[in-house]
């Protein structure tokens, strides 16, 4: 056998239209194609309030804080209040320490890298041994402000 006679032809059937689909039939509504379909969830307010601006007290301390020296290299005017990285003054992940733990820093200034950077990225030293300064910093600016614990 050949084999063109296996293989019959079969008759044409007539053309259909292709559906008509409208846009909103797919989806299209002005919104991302997945999203058309999926219910909105209302958003709920998170379990603890956040807290939006520090308190006047705690404002007044770290304006106190600034205008001390630097605890580090002893320079005049530069200073910022840079918060303690350790876990025993209250840190922890996204939380800062307690207001108390603050001592002040120099900033970076044009051509200067700042005690405060190095100190919080740890250059130069160990994380041990900036844990160590951070509680001298401390007591030290204690002493300095007239604090007593």
């Amino acid at each position: 056998m050949k084999r063109t006679a296996l293989l019959r032809k079969a008759p044409l059937k007539p053309q259909k239209k292709p559906l008509q689909r409208s846009p909103m039939s797919r989806g299209l509504t002005g919104k991302l194609f997945w999203q058309s379909h999926q219910r909105v969830k209302q958003r709920t307010q998170s379990k603890k309030p956040r807290r939006k601006k520090p308190l006047s007290v705690e404002t007044a301390h770290f304006k106190r804080v600034a205008m001390l020296p630097c605890a580090c290299c002893g320079v005049v005017g530069f200073s910022q209040a840079a918060y303690s990285n350790r876990y025993q003054d209250g840190k922890g992940a996204r939380i800062k320490a307690h207001y108390l733990a603050t001592f002040p820093l120099c900033c970076s200034r044009p051509g200067i890298r700042g005690c405060h950077v190095e100190h919080d990225q740890c250059i130069g030293i160990t994380r041990e041994e900036a844990d160590a300064r951070t509680a001298v910093y401390i007591a030290d600016t204690h002493r300095r402000l007239g604090i007593h614990q």
